[in-house]
């Protein structure tokens, strides 16, 4: 069960649980954003979905929802089990730079503006987006990722899901920058489902696998999951 303490790098979990991402040659993870007050469908996704990954990335606006979560699974063992040992989140536009879980004690936590990860020989910049520009394309968080010479970027604020693998040259030599949006796992836009996403985080990059699901409900308002294809390409809002 994740134990809930925040490290030195602002992730949520135990510091053997941390420093086990680094030495994995693959990296399961659940990648969330923008639950945005909807605490019941981002706890309905770790229930479901939590127990086969090894750490949850939340892209912001909603990081009160992920404490709840939290709180959830302090109070509900069951619960608690399936949540991925390491959780790391940033702060969208609409949260503070500070939270509290309540369990049986006050946990104060920092919810930075972004993350610099480093697991299974990857690095990556996880950040929500709105200070980028992301309604009008990946440009700008494209650069700030690649001037901090990371191989991944993860963000949010759009609700729309795309991923795209875009070129790039480091020291004299052809590489890639995987971008990716998980959309919204409660308020989709643009005539997309609800979504998010599992992403098989490899050292070698072709070993790289993404997974979107689609979020449905039933005649008893219950979610239903399905797979969808990974929505391609730079998506421009404006």
């Amino acid at each position: 069960m994740i134990e809930l303490v925040q490290q030195e790098n602002l992730a949520i979990g135990s510091k053997e649980a941390v420093d086990s991402l680094l030495k994995k040659e693959t990296v399961k993870a659940l990648v969330v954003s923008d639950s945005h007050g909807n605490p019941r469908i981002l706890q309905s996704i770790v229930s479901n979905f939590g127990s086969r990954c090894d750490v949850m990335c939340f892209c912001g606006d909603g990081i009160l929802d992920l404490v709840e979560t939290l709180e959830m699974g302090f109070f509900d063992k069951n619960f608690g089990e399936k949540i991925p040992p390491v959780v790391y989140f940033v702060r969208g536009n609409g949260d503070n730079s500070t939270s509290t879980i309540f369990t049986d004690q006050r946990i104060p936590i920092i919810v930075p503006e972004f993350q610099e990860i480093e697991f299974a020989g990857k690095k990556l910049f996880l950040t929500h987006g709105h200070r980028y520009n992301v309604y009008y394309g990946n440009k700008t968080l494209k650069d700030e990722a690649i001037q901090r010479g990371m191989d991944l970027v993860w963000y949010g604020h759009t609700h729309v899901p795309n991923s795209m693998r875009s070129h790039v040259t480091r020291e004299g030599r052809n590489d890639f920058l995987g971008i990716l949006n998980p959309g919204s796992c409660a308020q989709a836009r643009g005539g997309m489902p609800n979504t998010f996403a599992i992403v098989d985080v490899h050292s070698e990059e072709e070993k790289n696998i993404c997974q979107y699901y689609r979020i449905s409900w039933d005649r008893y308002g219950e979610p239903i999951y399905s797979e969808m294809p990974t929505p391609r390409g730079e998506i421009k809002l404006f």
